[in-house]
């Protein structure tokens, strides 16, 4: 009978995924997203982390965490992406891969996106944008890009309604440095 059971709710499981992923918006219209897919040609070590998570995922794991983490599940209520890119890049490509960071920089400043940090060091080479919506009453938009010089990248673009100081407290609490970072000089 316990079988039958689990065997019931992963199949519910499965179906809620699937009608979650029937409504897949393109989210490319909203203005805090970046396409990165320029940067998959990078990804050729090993050591590559990717995370893609749409409104769909994100409001289940909202509702998920209504109850014990209420900061968290307001926060994620008002997203549509996070997407996050983490991989080594050899020594070889990382000049090419400056160069497209800076292509981004440029295309990002354009677009009225606001660099809020930007580190370019001997050691590191990382950026954090906003964009703001059209009132300016809101962020919208979050990219992050860092190059360290042992090779390790992350990208990091989050679309959506973004609460700054939320973002802080959760970077602190699930200790993400980067995210500690963005609250300590917005």
């Amino acid at each position: 009978m316990k079988n039958i059971i689990k065997i019931f709710f992963v199949i519910i499981f499965a179906a809620s995924l699937n009608i979650f992923a029937q409504d897949k918006e393109d989210l490319s219209k909203y203005p805090g997203f970046v396409d990165f897919s320029s940067l998959s040609h990078f990804m050729k070590t090993d050591k590559v982390t990717e995370i893609d998570l749409e409104s769909y995922l994100l409001k289940m794991v909202s509702n998920i965490t209504a109850k014990d983490e209420p900061e968290l599940s307001q926060m994620l209520s008002g997203l549509k992406l996070i997407k996050v890119y983490s991989f080594d890049v050899d020594s070889k490509d990382t000049k090419e891969l400056l160069k497209k960071v800076d292509q981004l920089d440029n295309t990002l400043m354009s677009k009225n996106w606001n660099r809020i940090v930007k580190v370019k060091s001997p050691k590191e080479n990382t950026n954090v944008y906003i964009k703001t919506s059209a009132d300016q009453n809101e962020i919208v938009g979050l990219v992050v890009t860092s190059l360290q010089k042992d090779g390790q990248s992350s990208f990091i673009n989050i679309v959506g309604k973004i609460d700054m100081d939320a973002l802080g407290r959760l970077g602190e609490k699930f200790d993400i440095p980067s995210l500690e970072k963005v609250n300590k000089n917005k």
